[in-house]
């Protein structure tokens, strides 16, 4: 089995520069949103179709004290991807690529030809990160870079986000490798007082392309304790096939989740006012 390459955030290190938010635009090309104060450094509010990935300032408490808990927010490109299960057209799918040392880069990808606009995918993420955009008809997300790391030009081999980490906060490289720096992090970081120190997204939905050292629970840091992918969602896609015994009870059930989706996504529209 080919080695899986991923990136490993150490939120430890992390000094909200924000140099890898900057990077991912740059890199992408995405323009700049307008924005307004909200009374948070966060900026912009939200993942969009422009903004794929974001810096997250969560205020934590302790004995009275408090502290910044930073969190890299993007695409998790998980092995058990609830966008991928849910997506009606199958425009969402894992895609692989294979790089010169003979290692993989795998991600979840859109197919933006294919991609109907239900956004149901972005209802279904339990790190609520597909972007649709009404203009160019798609969802957008973190590419993992493939672009950059399947080039083979020297300099351009690992993701834009990590090449502009100034304090070392993300590395990119071989799963297994990663898994093992972080568990030996994580220990170092017990011994110094850090009791809820953990790695996350080892194995969160069948194992995450992006794994995170935490000090704290991982609701601290805006992230889901125990990410899953709802019954509701597995059945929909079951249900919806057009070959299985029951798309008559798919279509009610179409119906329903689509109701529930869209007075969802009008919700966010008013909560964000995203200029898409």
């Amino acid at each position: 089995m080919a080695k899986e390459k991923a990136i490993l955030v150490d939120t430890t290190k992390c000094t909200a520069c924000r140099a890898c938010q900057v990077a991912c635009k740059q890199w992408n090309q995405n323009k700049a949103e307008k924005t307004k104060n909200r009374g948070s450094y966060e900026n912009p509010p939200s993942l969009s179709s422009y903004t794929w990935m974001r810096i997250l300032f969560n205020e934590y408490y302790k004995d009275g004290k408090m502290s910044w808990l930073f969190t890299k927010h993007q695409c998790m490109h998980c092995d058990e991807a609830a966008c991928v299960e849910v997506c009606p057209p199958n425009a969402t799918t894992h895609q692989e690529f294979k790089l010169g040392d003979g290692s993989v880069v795998k991600r979840v990808a859109t197919d933006a030809d294919k991609c109907i606009g239900c956004n149901y995918c972005r209802v279904a993420c339990p790190f609520d990160v597909p972007g649709y955009n009404q203009q160019k008809k798609g969802i957008y997300r973190c590419t993992m870079c493939v672009d950059r790391v399947t080039g083979g030009v020297k300099g351009f081999d690992i993701p834009a986000c990590v090449k502009a980490c100034a304090p070392g906060t993300l590395s990119f490289g071989d799963r297994d490798e990663l898994i093992m720096k972080a568990e030996s992090r994580v220990a170092q970081l017990k011994k110094a007082g850090y009791e809820k120190a953990r790695l996350y997204g080892r194995s969160e939905l069948d194992g995450l392309r992006y794994l995170y050292v935490l000090t704290a629970d991982a609701s601290e840091y805006s992230l889901p304790g125990d990410p899953a992918i709802p019954i509701s969602v597995k059945a929909w896609k079951a249900l919806t096939n057009p070959y299985g015994a029951f798309a008559a009870g798919g279509l009610l059930l179409a119906l329903i989740i689509n109701g529930v989706i869209n007075a969802r996504n009008r919700g966010l529209e008013e909560k964000y006012k995203l200029e898409e």
